[in-house]
């Protein structure tokens, strides 16, 4: 080969690589360089392996742009990452579609586009109407005095197993002592209550080895996936190489879920009656009996609505009591002031209730406030545009997937000053009152989580009783650090023994 043809070779290489690199949709946001295979997605695990979330914020800088675009594979993607752009994402139709062809999804419905999470069209619209309509009727995004009582029977028995110590053999491997093992011992409570607006029923004491079952087979799916959507959404082969990319975890815990699903739905339905109105469950499975039913209504849509609806309560409201917890033992004036407050206005002669809550403001700042620091699900679940269109002066191509980066958007300095730190009065106006939240923990718009109501509630719930009972103590040795967290679909912190003193 002579020496001029081995130059204009590697020319063209060096060229075609350039272009690869740095090559987009014209009009399109300013991007992060592309490589082969995995795309940008290099990029950001190199800027920050574990949370790759993290690494957005220096090409945000470095590219002087608060919407950037990027490769994950061969798929182009769109990065939002200030409040403007997030919420007009988040508010106008034309975003309102999902990812719903990726295998990995579809593998854990039955290998179809199931559930309300990942799936877009009139099926979501119809899906989503019939769940919100009927689950309000069960305290579901609305209030609603019996499951308020519920959920307050609940507290009372969680509270009376902290007191008083465990009884039976998996109530030991959480409860020793003085030491709790969070956030496990909030599993039993946080199933209960939502398996009761679902099913119309509750576990009792002797059965809470199930609630931690369910609860802990929801977080092992919230960890085996990536709020990126991960390798397996790039490069769809790798979910055959068994746990290394978390598909082997992703399909454990989904089947698990399923089955267990599967077997109460068969008794629901060996037990209902048409005047049966114990929870959704049958209100579902009448409007599947009904002859002019839509196609979308079958048992296999049942059963992962179901578990859709489920998933936040049992592993995000777990996962935010805990890293409330860990904030305040960290924040030891924060934490005496909040239990000075409840005790101001609630005492000790009875327990916190939901009346109670428009009378702490400073305990609602503290839950506003961990819910941004610790942004839950940092770059949400990723939107879709099925048209062309435009956004922030740049064009979007049809078909899109688009990330708000909620992350960024509650750390941005120029919204919140110093959003590095912990600081519950951000969200008080000067009177001590609450002032305007502009934290986005649960979305905006049509996708906004539907359980949103419900989650603060339980979370209040649980954070004002146990402070109103307890002392925190971290325990040495134990993974106590505010940086002690897990990487997933949402960021949870590592169980961890806390010890609990009656006060």
């Amino acid at each position: 080969m002579s020496p001029l043809l081995l130059v204009i070779i590697t020319l063209l290489v060096a060229y075609k690589l350039y272009r690869f690199a740095y090559d987009k949709p014209p009009n399109t946001p300013p991007g992060i360089i592309r490589i082969p295979i995995g795309g940008s997605y290099w990029m950001l695990l190199w800027g920050n392996y574990k949370f790759p979330h993290l690494a957005v914020d220096y090409y945000v800088k470095k590219l002087k742009s608060k919407i950037i675009s990027c490769y994950f594979g061969d798929v182009f993607i769109i990065i939002v990452n200030d409040y403007e752009s997030i919420k007009e994402v988040l508010s106008r139709e034309e975003f309102d579609n999902r990812v719903t062809n990726a295998d990995f999804i579809k593998d854990r419905a039955f290998g179809k586009e199931l559930g309300i999470f990942f799936i877009d069209g009139p099926q979501w619209h119809e899906q989503r109407r019939f769940a919100l309509r009927h689950m309000r009727d069960f305290g579901f995004g609305r209030r609603q005095e019996k499951l308020e009582r519920d959920i307050m029977d609940e507290m009372t028995l969680f509270l009376d197993i902290l007191k008083n110590g465990p009884i039976y053999d998996q109530e030991k491997e959480i409860l020793k002592g003085n030491l709790a093992l969070f956030p496990d011992i909030l599993y039993a409570s946080s199933c209960n209550n939502i398996w009761n607006i679902m099913f119309g029923h509750r576990f009792d004491r002797s059965e809470h080895d199930m609630c931690r079952l369910i609860c802990r087979t929801a977080m092992l799916f919230q960890r085996a996936n990536d709020t990126t959507g991960g390798a397996i959404f790039q490069r769809p082969f790798l979910k055959y190489f068994g746990n290394m990319f978390g598909y082997k975890n992703h399909m454990k815990s989904s089947n698990i879920l399923t089955a267990i699903v599967k077997k109460y739905l068969k008794h629901q339905k060996s037990t209902i009656n048409e005047n049966d109105d114990r929870g959704f469950i049958d209100r579902y499975l009448k409007k599947m009996n009904q002859d002019d039913k839509p196609d979308s209504f079958t048992e296999e849509q049942l059963i992962i609505l179901t578990i859709d609806m489920m998933f936040p309560a049992l592993s995000a409201v777990p996962t935010v009591v805990t890293h409330i917890l860990k904030y305040l033992m960290h924040h030891p004036r924060i934490m005496e002031k909040a239990r000075k407050e409840i005790d101001a206005v609630v005492g000790t002669g009875r327990l916190v209730t939901w009346e109670d809550r428009k009378d702490l403001p400073y305990l609602e700042a503290i839950i506003r406030e961990t819910l941004r620091i610790e942004t839950l699900t940092p770059l949400s679940v990723a939107h879709k545009n099925v048209t062309k269109t435009t956004l922030g002066g740049y064009e979007i191509p049809a078909n899109t997937p688009i990330f708000t980066n909620l992350a960024a958007m509650h750390h941005d300095p120029d919204m919140w000053g110093d959003p590095e730190v912990f600081r519950p009065e951000r969200f008080l106006r000067e009177d001590g009152q609450l002032a305007k939240d502009l934290s986005l923990p649960f979305g905006f718009g049509h996708r906004l989580c539907a359980g949103e109501t419900f989650a603060r509630y339980a979370m209040y719930s649980a954070v004002a009783l146990l402070l109103q009972n307890f002392n925190f103590f971290f325990v040495e040795g134990e993974p106590s650090r505010i940086e002690d967290k897990l990487s997933g679909l949402i960021v949870t912190p590592k169980e961890l023994w806390i010890r609990l003193e009656s006060r």
